[in-house]
């Protein structure tokens, strides 16, 4: 749900009230220039379904416009939720996170998407961009938390590099289009991908390309997880 008309937004509000959640900005900090996490607080014991790690939330960022976002760390219990937010300029999504300030009232929706982390696998990949960093946080820390193994791998603009270090996140980092060319990172987790979960996010067309890859070298469809969050020339998902 990216775009409606603003009219269909202010009915969906008012008639779907029970899925909007209030949540203020109780603290922001800038990990870097262009990274910035933010600390949702609201009553979250009223929420649809659980949050799984991997899951989106969404937010309305404009009168017509909604966003989707993997928190990087999520507490039903105490109703607090992160979100990492790159600041890329290029659209309603990142000029609404830059302008959030402690104080700040908004709605969270969800949580839901595709994504979530598999509990019978004890291997897992995950890979995305500058977009996915609150995902593989995520994912990554419930591995370590169930003592599973955890590989992420980001395509990242090299004056990124260092993010996945501000975040305590062990990270293989690749050049942008990384995956169009030689691809024999995805096997330094090691040879038995069967026991492997893999998370693909980020550009739609890298995950289409890896996708493609890991089905070649048999890795079974129920074990690729997919969730494209932006694609080159489309408004964000």
């Amino acid at each position: 749900m990216p775009r409606v008309p603003k009219w269909m937004a202010n009915a969906m509000e008012s008639l779907f009230s029970g899925s909007y959640h209030p949540v203020q900005i109780t603290a922001v900090s800038y990990l870097a220039d262009h990274l910035k996490k933010v600390r949702f607080e609201g009553d979250f014991s009223k929420l649809s379904k659980p949050f799984i790690p991997g899951n989106v939330i969404e937010f309305r960022v404009t009168d017509t416009e909604f966003r989707h976002y993997t928190p990087s760390f999520f507490d039903m219990e105490k109703g607090v939720c992160e979100v990492l937010f790159y600041l890329h300029g290029k659209g309603p999504g990142s000029v609404w996170a830059e302008r959030i300030r402690v104080g700040d009232t908004t709605k969270l929706l969800g949580p839901g998407g595709k994504i979530r982390f598999d509990g019978q696998a004890t291997r897992h990949l995950c890979f995305g961009d500058e977009t996915s960093l609150g995902l593989l946080k995520c994912l990554y820390d419930e591995a370590l938390k169930r003592n599973h193994q955890c590989q992420c791998i980001a395509e990242l603009d090299p004056t990124h590099a260092e993010w996945p270090g501000l975040l305590e996140l062990k990270c293989i980092n690749m050049e942008k289009d990384g995956f169009t060319g030689d691809r024999e990172v995805i096997d330094k987790i090691g040879p038995d991908l069967q026991d492997t979960a893999f998370y693909l996010t980020g550009n739609a067309k890298s995950i289409q390309i890896l996708r493609k890859y890991l089905t070649e070298k048999g890795v079974a469809g129920k074990q690729i997880h997919t969730e494209p969050y932006w694609s080159e020339g489309k408004p964000g998902l």
